[in-house]
């Protein structure tokens, strides 16, 4: 294991790396590394410049993903990689992603420093677009670093902002984009992933822990453009019997929904969640006498559990049947978009938890929401997830996260890569 002195400083210097990169792409309020854009490569070139002074080289993929590999003992078995992402959403947080790919640059630089070779290889990346802002679709760099999906179909994403194509943005970031690039790494030549990440809610605050492990990925089903069309008329001489009120049959939907939530959670599932995350009347319609005849509305429904998420989807269906017909209006929900549930690793898992409990930490599961862990893990590799403390929440300007549970975190992810790396031939 490498020496706890040793550790501390190279993890103090990783948190120097985050505040710099942190100042350099600040754009008030808050930070913004756009996808494939400006803010994200000032971040990869100051990870690049960072792992070089370690002696780390960079080897970038056809889609400027960055990976960093510390040979072992036996360069053929399969290494121990970690690591996360690069951008942010607008005006979001400088940890979200930037904390997994600096804790895992972390363990690579202290194992070197201190002169150890492990049996397995280290390795450690640094991801591009996460993020689902920017192209309207997340994961984008670790689909395209593991040949998840069809790269040329990703290619031809326009960026909201700038309305490029990711392929233009990765060619103006002089990356070839090239659709039949071997990937960087495989299955077989990955023994497992493991991704430290802040947590993005309150959980770990509200318990008053700096660490937990995630149990799984939530799945969701999304309605992204969904509206509910009623009837104008006047506030003052329509009766409640005869209103066609968008605004209250979507507020009903929204309570209904919420009961089921309250309902479920009263069972002992705590992995349900609901949010109405747009909810709107049409600004040039809308008025302080009128009965509101149109609400447009954005629905998101997520759960660990395949049969949750199903129990969600026939009470939605049910309450929107029955609520347009009692209030005389019509549903158009619009596309619907799905997600399944990712299941993590149970051994690495069980692994992050030993090396918790080895350093004195009370051990938490707790759910996540979708991280660049849940394409490794379709992909077929093993993957578990260590979350640290996030008292103010994520993709906000205040979010945060504390040098001493960051340093948790990092002594945590070494520990469980040093085991996992000293661990058994596949």
């Amino acid at each position: 294991m490498i020496p706890q002195p040793l550790l501390d400083g190279v993890i103090a210097e990783a948190w120097g790396l985050m505040a710099e990169i942190g100042r350099l792409t600040a754009a008030e309020p808050g930070i913004t590394r756009a996808a494939f854009g400006e803010g994200e490569q000032i971040a990869a070139d100051l990870v690049c410049r960072f792992a070089a002074g370690f002696g780390l080289a960079p080897e970038h993929d056809a889609f400027g993903n960055i990976t960093f590999l510390l040979p072992g003992a036996d360069p053929a078995l399969p290494a121990i990689t970690s690591g996360s992402h690069l951008d942010s959403v607008p005006n979001g947080g400088n940890f979200d992603g930037l904390a997994g790919t600096a804790a895992a640059l972390a363990v690579l630089a202290a194992t070197r420093k201190a002169g150890i070779m492990p049996p397995r290889s280290l390795r450690a990346l640094a991801m591009r677009g996460e993020e689902s802002p920017w192209f309207n679709m997340a994961y984008l760099g670790s689909r395209l670093l593991l040949a998840h999906g069809d790269r040329t179909a990703l290619g031809e994403r326009r960026r909201i902002d700038s309305g490029l194509t990711l392929r233009e943005h990765v060619d103006a970031l002089g990356f070839p984009f090239r659709t039949d690039a071997t990937p960087l790494l495989t299955r077989q030549d990955t023994a497992c992933f493991i991704e430290l990440h802040i947590e993005q809610g309150p959980l770990l605050e509200e318990k008053d822990l700096a660490l937990g492990v995630a149990s799984a990925i939530r799945g969701n089903f999304r309605y992204p453009q969904a509206r509910c069309v009623g009837e104008y008329g006047h506030a003052s001489t329509t009766p409640r019997h005869s209103r066609r009120d968008a605004v209250m049959a979507v507020a009903e939907l929204a309570i209904g929904l919420d009961a089921l939530w309250a309902e479920l959670a009263a069972a002992g599932d705590d992995n349900f969640v609901v949010t109405f995350g747009r909810f709107s009347t049409d600004p040039a319609q809308h008025a302080l006498t009128k009965v509101p005849g149109e609400v447009s509305f954005s629905l998101n429904v997520g759960s660990t559990s395949e049969a949750t998420l199903r129990l969600g989807a026939e009470r939605l269906d049910a309450m929107i049947a029955r609520i347009a017909a009692t209030r005389g209006v019509r549903f158009e929900m619009g596309p619907r978009v799905t997600a399944d549930p990712v299941a993590l690793d149970p051994g690495v898992t069980s692994l992050l938890e030993r090396q918790m409990e080895a350093s004195g930490l009370p051990v938490m599961r707790l759910p996540t929401a979708g991280h660049d862990a849940g394409i490794f893990a379709l992909s077929g590799i093993p993957s578990a997830m260590l979350l640290t403390r996030n008292p103010c929440g994520s993709h906000n300007p205040r979010e945060t996260l504390l040098e001493s549970d960051f340093a948790m975190g990092c002594t945590v992810l070494a520990r469980a890569m040093h085991v996992a790396a000293a661990g058994p031939p596949d």
